[in-house]
């Protein structure tokens, strides 16, 4: 919603920008107009004012319609002309008094007082189309002669705005300091119109509630115009979106309740079966039978994590090849884009919550197998930094590696790579943004030690002791609105139990936290 908002109001006030540029520049025309009217070293003839402002729209290359009168101090028409006829509906000997209302002509007595350009509001011309009028006195010799009505076709003004393929997604209402409603073939003011056409994106048409719309009003040569600016259809189609992302997220969310339940209930078996060892020494059939029964309960249970591992997470690893190729496509719209970053980042968080999850059933059903080898840690940590580059530039936080010594250790590679990931996938989830996750390395007599120093929102104490427990282990929000399920660091403890060794945590609130893993040598 908030992409979406962004977008309205970028288009409203570009609307507002190409709105003013076509004013200001008819206002630019008529200042000319007024310049030579004024200069010239008699009053011109209509022959003449013709010709000058034919070769105007010459030189600039316009093909605007306009209609340009001269009036003199009583509201008589003196001179009437197009770009290509003169008096083209019979206006000269007329009075304005036929065509305006007292309340105009009183504004035009005030225009003839001074010097300023001033704005009309749009009026329905016989010509066929809506124009807007920026009037001038004409001043000579000190005297005031009376004024020139140079009209643009309103047409021209609007149409910068409705270009463009972004302008397909909106719908632009423009009306006068009155109230009236103007678009690009009339006025709608309660005069009589003398164009058959209409305007197919005129904004009624849309029926969209006033409240859609976010309006600015601004004032032109002393007239007031508001403009409106909405998006032409709801955000129905957006939702459909945010409905397969809903869809997704309650699918995931029920999968890995589950996933968890399941893990929940082989600790209770376990646990059951440790009982029934002690309570029932004498009735050894009886415990056979239990001791059977448990088995296919934990067999079962062991081909459900199988199913869930390879069944969810080809899929979960199908969405996210697919989301990484739409991240490089062209997207338009940044509601969709939006979107699919959401979607990216909900994958991802998805896929690490299973992988952590199916990582601890398999430890406690005694599925994952220590098998060391010699490795090199530097290697491993390396790949990890890798992976978690673009997590980290997401956020712009700067992951900061140097290392200064070959670090070799016997170890579980598998191991190692998920409590180093954890670690550091950790420290950038409470890290805020621009903030720095460091990797410290050292050597030491007996053991090797592995530091993970971030400098984000750091914990209590309280927090800490709990930290390796599961009993007491909640989801915790990260500083971008993370989610997790603590289960990354459980692991971590547990993994690096496996190597007969430790991790220590140092942490202070708003300094960051350190954690650093002790492995034996």
């Amino acid at each position: 919603m908030e992409a979406r908002a962004l977008k309205l109001e970028n288009q409203h006030n570009r609307s507002i920008d190409l709105f003013t540029s076509s004013v200001d520049k008819f206002a630019g025309l008529v200042s000319g107009m007024r310049s030579y009217i004024n200069m010239s070293p008699q009053l011109p003839s209509a022959v003449d004012f013709q010709r000058f402002v034919k070769n105007q729209y010459t030189d600039l290359k316009l093909q605007d319609s306009i209609v340009v009168s001269l009036i003199d101090t009583s509201h008589v028409f003196r001179q009437s002309f197009t770009r290509y006829t003169m008096d083209p509906i019979h206006l000269v000997g007329r009075s304005v008094l036929e065509f305006r209302s007292e309340k105009k002509v009183n504004l035009l007595d005030k225009l003839m007082t001074n010097d300023s350009l001033q704005m009309f509001p749009p009026l329905n011309l016989a010509e066929g189309w809506v124009g807007l009028p920026i009037n001038f006195r004409v001043h000579r010799n000190e005297k005031t002669i009376g004024y020139v009505a140079p009209v643009l076709s309103f047409k021209t003004i609007l149409n910068d705005i409705y270009e463009g393929d972004i302008n397909d997604e909106f719908v632009f209402s423009v009306s006068t300091q009155e109230g009236f409603d103007i678009d690009r073939e009339r006025t709608y003011n309660n005069t009589q119109v003398f164009n058959e056409k209409k305007d197919p994106k005129y904004y009624k048409n849309y029926n969209l509630d006033d409240s859609q719309f976010l309006r600015t009003t601004k004032t032109y040569y002393g007239f007031g115009i508001t403009i409106g600016t909405a998006y032409k259809d709801s955000y129905e189609g957006n939702k459909t979106y945010g409905g397969l992302l809903l869809f997704w997220y309650l699918t995931i969310s029920l999968l890995a309740t589950i996933v968890t339940w399941q893990i929940d209930r082989s600790r209770r078996l376990n646990l059951k079966l440790h009982k029934n060892n002690k309570l029932l020494l004498g009735n050894r059939k009886e415990i056979k039978a239990k001791n059977q029964q448990l088995q296919k309960l934990n067999n079962t249970q062991t081909k459900f994590f199988s199913i869930i591992g390879h069944d969810l997470k080809q899929p979960l690893n199908a969405i996210e090849g697919l989301l990484a190729l739409l991240q490089y496509e062209k997207i338009n719209d940044p509601d969709l884009e939006e979107i699919i970053k959401s979607l990216q980042k909900s994958t991802k968080n998805t896929t690490n919550l299973l992988n952590n999850l199916l990582r601890w059933a398999r430890s406690q059903t005694g599925d994952i197998k220590f098998t060391p080898s010699q490795l090199l840690i530097n290697d491993i940590l390396e790949e990890v930094v890798e992976t978690l580059y673009f997590q980290a530039k997401e956020k712009s936080i700067r992951i900061i590696y140097q290392p200064q010594v070959d670090l070799f250790y016997h170890g579980d590679k598998d191991m190692l790579s998920t409590i180093f990931r954890n670690l550091l996938t950790n420290a950038i989830k409470f890290t805020n943004l621009g903030g720095t996750v460091e990797i410290e390395t050292r050597q030491k007599k007996n053991a090797i030690e592995i530091s993970v120093i971030d400098s984000g929102i750091g914990m209590t104490a309280d927090e800490v002791d709990s930290l390796f427990k599961l009993e007491t282990q909640i989801s915790t929000v990260g500083t971008s609105g993370e989610m997790g399920t603590g289960l990354g660091l459980i692991l971590c403890h547990l993994f690096t139990k496996n190597h007969g060794g430790r991790i220590v945590v140092d942490s202070e609130l708003e300094r960051g936290t350190r954690f650093t893993v002790i492995l034996p040598t």
